[in-house]
């Protein structure tokens, strides 16, 4: 099988020869680990192409360098902070901390026709061999940066008039966006908030179903009914809205499971949605043994990946990850992600 078969496979419960594999590397875990973690990933290629390794095998910022603290602007008109060496940083000033200036906010410029033309030349390229996904957007994360989260968790318990406006802004801005992927043969549309804290939402689930859920419907629906699949990644708790995830569309999902219990996700979703799995990185991959992190691996795939399909195998790797649970890692995305998943009959 190609990657591209593989996944798809996976996706639709159709049979792939194993479980999809999934990189996914900080710039500080190449920093510690080197040729030996390059040569590894090399044993174990990512089905979904090297766009991790090329984006975040990086070489380390000079031992001498003075630290700066860099201010920017975003161009949907927020700032933020960040340190000069590897952080992501903080938003210090929303873009519209009041609603005084909302009839007047302007959004970022739309991308022109070349940059879809682009995109779907490079479809043209990669198929049938790799999986191309365009990105859906953010419902979340971005007006929690537009409004500051304060103001925008208030908005949302408020039911205010303004926020639906924002959101339903936000809809359409993303929909010009998806339409275009889709129409340029996208595999997938990929969408990625963060829904959950460690044990609960962020929100109330009937808050969720009132106010997000019919805006994703109206993206997902276009992604589905051109034929894409619709991706979904939250970390966090959301044990509350699986079913309504799998109820729009959702045809991928990565969820945090670990916090949820592995096994009562599975209960819930296997069969039923493709997991990209996230293997415990709280403490499983950075702290536990190599046997630990391989019978999280294990469970991960009888839960998600005991279908004919299910289960895209990811583990987030960090600088403080032992190499030896690297290897843990991978070795057991292949021993035991191999179908017909005889082992699990046997166990």
């Amino acid at each position: 099988m190609t990657p591209r078969e593989r996944i798809l496979a996976a996706i639709e419960f159709k049979g792939p020869d194993r479980c999809p594999i999934n990189h996914y590397l900080f710039p500080g875990a190449f920093w510690r680990h080197g040729q030996k973690l390059l040569d590894l990933l090399e044993r174990y290629p990512d089905d979904f192409g090297n766009a991790i390794i090329e984006s975040n095998n990086t070489p380390p910022p000079p031992p001498d360098q003075p630290v700066e603290m860099i201010e920017e602007r975003d161009p949907w008109g927020f700032v933020t902070r960040r340190r000069s060496d590897y952080t992501i940083g903080e938003i210090i000033q929303p873009a519209l901390p009041t609603w005084e200036g909302w009839k007047d906010y302007q959004f970022p410029v739309l991308p022109p026709d070349s940059h879809f033309e682009e995109f779907a030349a490079r479809v043209k390229r990669d198929h049938p061999e790799k999986f191309v996904m365009g990105s859906g957007g953010s419902l979340l994360s971005l007006p929690e940066a537009i409004r500051g989260l304060e103001n925008w968790y208030m908005d949302l318990a408020e039911d205010n008039e303004h926020a639906n406006e924002l959101a339903d802004r936000l809809v359409d801005h993303w929909l010009y966006h998806i339409e275009r992927y889709v129409a340029a043969g996208a595999d997938c549309i990929g969408f990625g908030e963060d829904w959950g804290s460690q044990d609960r939402m962020l929100i109330h689930p009937d808050t969720w179903r009132r106010f997000f859920k019919p805006r994703y419907r109206r993206m997902f629906e276009v992604a589905r009914d051109a034929g894409a699949h619709v991706w979904f990644h939250s970390d966090g708790w959301i044990l509350e809205i699986l079913e309504d995830f799998i109820e729009i569309g959702v045809t991928v999902l990565n969820p945090q499971h670990s916090i949820m219990n592995t096994r009562r996700v599975g209960e819930i979703v296997g069969g039923r949605v493709c997991i990209r799995t996230d293997i415990d990185r709280q403490w499983t991959i950075p702290q536990g043994t190599p046997e630990q992190v391989t019978e999280a691996v294990r469970e991960a795939i009888e839960a998600f990946g005991n279908f004919d399909g299910g289960c895209l195998l990811h583990g987030e790797i960090g600088p403080e990850v032992p190499f030896e649970n690297i290897e843990a890692l991978y070795s057991a995305f292949y021993e035991y992600g191999k179908y017909p998943l005889e082992w699990i009959e046997s166990s």
